[in-house]
């Protein structure tokens, strides 16, 4: 069951990097951060690495949250 999961998990960060425009500098920002999430779920999936999977859940955490901050400021300019 956690292989799905974290397949899945795997599956969401390619479609992040697939969807960023690399005409932007935050693209460019961006992808290395997807890029290395992507490779710890790897990683962690197949050696059964709980500290990996932990690391790849805190920065996916810290990037929600920074989207959410930006998206917050960006309705307040409004």
């Amino acid at each position: 069951k956690s292989n799905k999961v974290l397949i899945r998990a795997q599956n969401i960060i390619i479609e992040l990097m697939s969807s960023l425009n690399m005409e932007y500098d935050i693209a460019k920002q961006l992808y290395p951060i997807y890029n290395y999430i992507y490779r710890i779920l790897i990683e962690g999936n197949m050696k059964n690495d709980a500290d990996k999977l932990e690391e790849a859940k805190k920065l996916v955490l810290q990037l929600r949250d920074t989207w959410a901050q930006a998206m917050k400021k960006a309705h307040q300019t409004e």
